[in-house]
This record gives C-alpha cells, sequence and structure tokens, in this order.
C-alpha cells in the first residue's frame, strides 16, 4: 500500500467527511499526506481548496516554546565512532538500560537533560495530554543490520528475544515515552535530514489541534555501519515544547519560540524553466513568511542541486548566509544546530536545511532575551 493509503490511527483517506467534499481536491493530492508521491510539480504545489477541515489532515503549525533543552552527543574533537564517549550506567543507571540500542540510550538522557532544564514543566499536564515526537533516520540502523547478519547466517529463531522489538523505530520513541510517563501521542518521523525538525512543527501542530499541551520533540541517531556517501551520526537532541500561553501561564520564559516549515521539492523538476521558477518563487514565500529579510539566515546545506537552489533563493538582507556546517548521514545535525541557536547570544535567526531528496525545512527563532545555557550536555 502507498503512504497515501492510510491516514491518521490506520482510517482510510477521506473517512468521516461529508459526502462531496473531497471531490474538489486537485489531482495528485492526497486528503491525508498532501501531494502523492507520483504527483507533478505543479499538482504538488497547487494550493489547497477551501473545503473545511478534511479528516485525518493537521491544522496550520504555529510558533511553539523551548523551555528546556537536552544533548546528548560526543565531543566535537572526538569522532562519534569511538564509542568512548559514553557509558550507558554512568548516564542512565546499571539496570534496565544495558541492551537498549545506543540511539535510544542517547535519546533517554537528552530527555532527562531536557525535562530537568525545563523545570517544573510536568505539573499540571495530565499524562495523556503529553506527547512526544521523535525524528530519526538511522536509529535502528544497526540493529537492523544485526539482525539481518543473525537471519542470513543462522535462523530468525537466533533473533535476541530482548533486542528484537526495537526492530519497529517507534519502539525507540516509545521507550521515551514509558520512562516519563506521557501516554499521548508518540511518533517517530524518518524524513530524510529534516525529520528532527519536523518533530517541532509537528509538536505546533499537535497544540493546535488540542492533542498536547506539552511535548517532547528531538532526533536521535546511531552510526550507520559503513556508511557510504556521508559522515556518520550519533547522539540525540530533545526541546521540550510548550503552547506559549501555558509557558506564560507558568512564569516559564524559556529559550525562545520557534516556528517551521518544510517542503517536497521534487529533484526532478528543478532543473529549469517554468517549475525551477515555481520552486524559487515557493522556497522565497516559505522564507518571507518565516521574516528571513529581518534576521540573519544560517544554512545546514549539502552539495546537491537542491542545496544550490536553496541557497541562491532564500533572502540574505541580513549579511550573507551563514554556513552551519554540511550534513551527515542522519536528521542529528540540523537539531544540534537548532540548539545552538536557541542558545546563542546573538538574538533571532532563520535556520534552514536542504538535501538532495527535496526535503527542506527552514525554522525561525526569536530568542528570548537573556536566556543561556542551563543544561550540562552529555
Amino acid at each position: 500500500m502507498s503512504r497515501d493509503g492510510v491516514g491518521v490511527a490506520g482510517r482510510p483517506p477521506g473517512v468521516g467527511a461529508p459526502p462531496g467534499q473531497l471531490d474538489s481536491l486537485p489531482a495528485g493530492f492526497s486528503p491525508v499526506a498532501g501531494p502523492t508521491r507520483n504527483a507533478t510539480l505543479e499538482q504538488a504545489w497547487a494550493p489547497l481548496p477551501s473545503v473545511g477541515r478534511v479528516a485525518g489532515r493537521m491544522p496550520p503549525a504555529g510558533q511553539v516554546v523551548v523551555t528546556g533543552i537536552g544533548v546528548c552527543a560526543p565531543p566535537v574533537e572526538r569522532p562519534a565512532a569511538d564509542g568512548a564517549w559514553f557509558d550507558v550506567r554512568t548516564q542512565l543507571g546499571r539496570r534496565g538500560y544495558k541492551y537498549l540500542p545506543a540511539a535510544c540510550q542517547y535519546l533517554l538522557v537528552a530527555g532527562r537533560q531536557a525535562l530537568d532544564d525545563a523545570g517544573d514543566c510536568l505539573t499540571g499536564a495530565a499524562e495523556q495530554d503529553r506527547g512526544v515526537v521523535i525524528g530519526t533516520n538511522n536509529g535502528a540502523a544497526a540493529l537492523h543490520d544485526e539482525q539481518d547478519r543473525t537471519v542470513i547466517a543462522e535462523h530468525a529463531s537466533e533473533l535476541s528475544p530482548v533486542t528484537a522489538p526495537y526492530g519497529a523505530v517507534n519502539v525507540l520513541t516509545s521507550r521515551l515515552s514509558m520512562e516519563h510517563g506521557f501516554t499521548g501521542i508518540s511518533l517517530t518521523l524518518i524524513s530524510p535530514l529534516v525529520a528532527g525538525l519536523e518533530s517541532v512543527q509537528v509538536g505546533a501542530r499537535a497544540f493546535a489541534a488540542g492533542r498536547a499541551d506539552l511535548l517532547l520533540a528531538g532526533a536521535m541517531e546511531q552510526a550507520v555501519p559503513a556508511p557510504e556517501a556521508a559522515a556518520p551520526e550519533e547522539g540525540a537532541v530533545v526541546l521540550v515544547l510548550e503552547p506559549p500561553e501555558r509557558a506564560a501561564a507558568r512564569g516559564a520564559t524559556g529559550y525562545g519560540r520557534c516556528a517551521v516549515r518544510t517542503l517536497l521539492l521534487p529533484p526532478h523538476g528543478l532543473a529549469a524553466g517554468a517549475a525551477r521558477e515555481r520552486a524559487v518563487a515557493v522556497l522565497r514565500e516559505a522564507a518571507h513568511s518565516l521574516g528571513a529579510d529581518q534576521v540573519p539566515v544560517h544554512a545546514v546545506l549539502d552539495d546537491s542541486p537542491v542545496s544550490e537552489l536553496v541557497a541562491g533563493a532564500v533572502p540574505a538582507a541580513v549579511g550573507p548566509v551563514r554556513d552551519a556546517g554540511p550534513p551527515a548521514a542522519g536528521s542529528l545535525t540540523p537539531m544540534l544546530r537548532l540548539a545552538d541557536r536557541l542558545r546563542a547570544a546573538d538574538g533571532d535567526s532563520l535556520l534552514v536545511t536542504a538535501a538532495g531528496t527535496g526535503n527542506v525545512a527552514m525554522v525561525r527563532i526569536w530568542r528570548t532575551a537573556g536566556s543561556t545555557q542551563r543544561s550540562a550536555g552529555c
């Protein structure tokens, strides 16, 4: 089944919509997922008609307040492949964590740090109104590689019953939910490079839809076995997100506010002509909607044609686009840069990232004056 075949909670697209409501959707558009995989560039960017609330579609994302930051990642001077940077017994305890995949261990450490950093954020938030949204590209890759080798060399019956459940990547996210009594939404996103930033966007949508009062959003990665194209990533970042009104009510100023926009630019349609011009227009509109002409722009870009297009389309009115480093083999680097920007002392900014797959994310950061780094990190 294609990704368009199942809606939220397994509901087929359009279930619950009034008769005829979906008839006016443009060709190539799924009522749940948006543009379908086979949509043309023009169909993907066609404006959604005003048909009211379609079952399964989320409301537009708004601003969220980041009240806590947790980072568990190797020091810059030590490569991720050097596992000596992390000791599970020191970071998590001697029992109950040893056999978790490394990405899950990093996630739990970052989650603890973020909640400690956010202060008394759990008070007043019922367990069913607390959610977790985490992005990853390779969080279970090493485990999948190990399981494949076991099945090929021996038999599926030889798979470890302790680690086998973590082959389902959302189990890693759910482990963080269980650790802190979060019984609301638990989602794992896997979009290349931008999955972590998407978690912030999905968190804002969950607040707007009334699905949560408190969210942990972030990214987790584990070094890919034998990486071919990009540097391996290890570690996790977790942000505590709250709606602005809730943070204000409990007197939490936080590090600042964020708003995220994500785009998918089909790479095959960007070479030249009207499609390229349309892509540039869409990128500029998204950047302007986030105030790119008012703040410095920081970018995490690869060497793909998509990134080249993004770099040329995003306005840089406040100085040149500042290189925030190349992406690695996962979704962690953009989240590390977002954590850096939230804790930086040089004010508001826009963070832009793009990958050759066509995934693009833009994050506007409004820093809280006087906020400083409070969490210690790994």
